[in-house]
């Protein structure tokens, strides 16, 4: 379907939040799913063509409009294209796919691990259980390199304070103004954090090399395979 640009912000350093108005069309999608888009022209070559797939960010009860995040890289010719795209330009949206939703297992203590742009999945996860009231027990624990380049603190932070059922852990492993959490995610800081780690269901978001370590530090603490779902973020 045919949609359009409605806004572009950067929501941190090297991160852009775009939204596409769906020209009064409607989606239906599961929070945690993503979709394909299409750039009829690009600005800058690619050699990886015209299409791309993105996390949803906003709410299934939002699907009026599709909003994304990524990080911008100067040797993507598609994503340069999308910063440098005006207001209302209009683009292809394509289908929606993945697996990676609350629906996938049925358990209601979760654990949601984030790695940078890996947030963008678990954001309208967030606001689908805030706005439904789903009676969730969630902790999610969200690591970057520094506070300036981590995405939609303002929103994790409003989200927690309207859901007394939502923790979140923040780590910041190179930022030295940082007083919080530094330590990388190791079998020891699960333990600390979540005493009760084997009665959780894990849901993994970040590059694959970040996806790996944890799925290794998961292993270390004999959580069944069954109870941890993984998205990886290629080439972002």
């Amino acid at each position: 379907m045919k949609a359009k640009i409605s806004r572009k912000e950067e929501i941190a350093k090297g991160t852009l939040l775009v939204t596409f108005d769906l020209l009064g069309s409607k989606i239906d999608f599961k929070a945690g799913q993503y979709f394909f888009i299409t750039i009829p022209k690009l600005l800058y070559s690619d050699d990886k063509g015209n299409i791309r797939h993105f996390s949803i960010v906003n709410s299934p009860n939002e699907n009026n409009v599709i909003t994304m995040a990524t990080r911008i890289r100067e040797e993507s010719g598609f994503k340069k294209t999308l910063r440098d795209l005006p207001i209302g330009s209009l683009v292809e949206i394509g289908s929606v796919q993945g697996d990676f939703t609350l629906s996938k297992i049925k358990t209601n203590n979760l654990v949601l691990i984030a790695g940078g742009i890996g947030i963008t999945p678990f954001m309208g996860m967030l606001k689908y259980v805030q706005e439904e009231s789903l009676p969730y027990d969630i902790t999610l624990i969200y690591s970057n390199r520094d506070k300036q380049s981590s995405a939609f603190l303002d929103e994790l932070n409003e989200l927690k304070n309207k859901n007394p059922n939502l923790k979140i852990v923040l780590i910041m492993t190179q930022d030295p103004s940082w007083t919080g959490e530094s330590k990388r995610v190791d079998v020891q800081f699960i333990a600390d954090k979540l005493p009760d780690f084997k009665n959780k269901t894990f849901y993994i978001s970040g590059p694959p090399i970040f996806n790996q370590a944890i799925s290794e530090v998961l292993k270390k603490l004999k959580i069944e395979r069954r109870n941890i779902l993984v998205e990886n973020f290629i080439g972002y």
